[in-house]
């Protein structure tokens, strides 16, 4: 299949944005959500983040076969074990014999019993890192997640995050649209988009209070300079900050949503101030 630029987007030195979208409806309007994977080539080793949709296998591979050519795939790490992060890694440990997963695999014996005695996955912790060559990768703490075993990721050269389910938000589908940051959006990412992605990928901020997450992140972009944010769901964001404000925005919205929902659900207490006990 050829690659359009649709499916392959280089975003920095040897960083490669891979995948594809998946079309909603919503109110008669095309509403595109991104399945993204992202391939970073260092010196001496690559390693890809995430394995997109395998709905979108033959775009990934076509986007693999362009990019490294005869080359091979050293690494990858599905941020979890859902379909849009892990599904092609089958696929994957096929194409490339020499591969190796790395990341939390505390549970992927159970999806992958006979491919995990082979001995090509590897555990790894938040703090590690892994030197690709002129570059570092580290494993960070997922500070938003919807499984425990998520993880989160950091590129020293490009200074990019890689946020899993982090930060999603979909977009109103135009030609060319789907490899677009955030600042090329016009008039940008909203707050309707990020809701309807958020309220998808991570449901649970509806029900806890996300004041906390703020700060750990802040504290991150002081230690760990961003330059970039590229989430799985949603466009590479090269306005982290104005990104970081309309998530805050987004979480309370959701949050309000859910403090609705649990109200409505309570069991009125109307003629229940008393008992009849006679």
């Amino acid at each position: 299949m050829p690659v359009s630029p649709d499916n392959l987007r280089t975003i920095g030195d040897g960083l490669h944005w891979l995948g594809g979208c998946q079309q909603r409806i919503r109110a008669g309007s095309e509403i595109h959500g991104h399945s993204s994977t992202f391939l970073i080539q260092g010196q001496s080793k690559s390693l890809l983040v995430d394995t997109g949709h395998s709905a979108h296998w033959a775009v990934v591979e076509a986007a693999l076969d362009e990019v490294l050519g005869d080359g091979a795939l050293d690494y990858v790490m599905p941020t979890h074990t859902e379909y849009p992060h892990a599904g092609n890694l089958q696929r994957l440990l096929r194409k490339y014999p020499g591969l190796q997963v790395v990341g939390d695999i505390r549970d992927y014996h159970l999806y992958y019993p006979d491919l995990y005695v082979t001995g090509r996955f590897h555990a790894f912790q938040p703090g590690d890192t892994m030197d690709l060559g002129g570059r570092t990768y580290m494993f960070r703490t997922a500070l938003l997640r919807d499984l425990p075993n998520t993880f989160w990721g950091y590129d020293t050269l490009t200074q990019t995050i890689f946020v899993s389910d982090g930060f999603a938000y979909a977009h109103q589908h135009g030609v060319g649209e789907c490899r677009l940051t955030s600042s090329e959006y016009d008039p940008g990412p909203n707050e309707q988009y990020a809701v309807l992605s958020n309220e998808t990928a991570l449901f649970w901020p509806k029900y806890v209070d996300t004041a906390e997450f703020w700060p750990q992140f802040e504290a991150d972009l002081l230690e760990y300079p961003i330059s970039l944010i590229a989430p799985a769901h949603g466009g590479v964001i090269d306005t982290p900050d104005r990104m970081t404000q309309l998530l805050k925005g987004v979480f309370d919205e959701m949050r309000r949503k859910g403090l609705e929902e649990i109200a409505s659900q309570q069991p009125s207490n109307e003629g229940q101030d008393s008992l009849d006990l006679a």
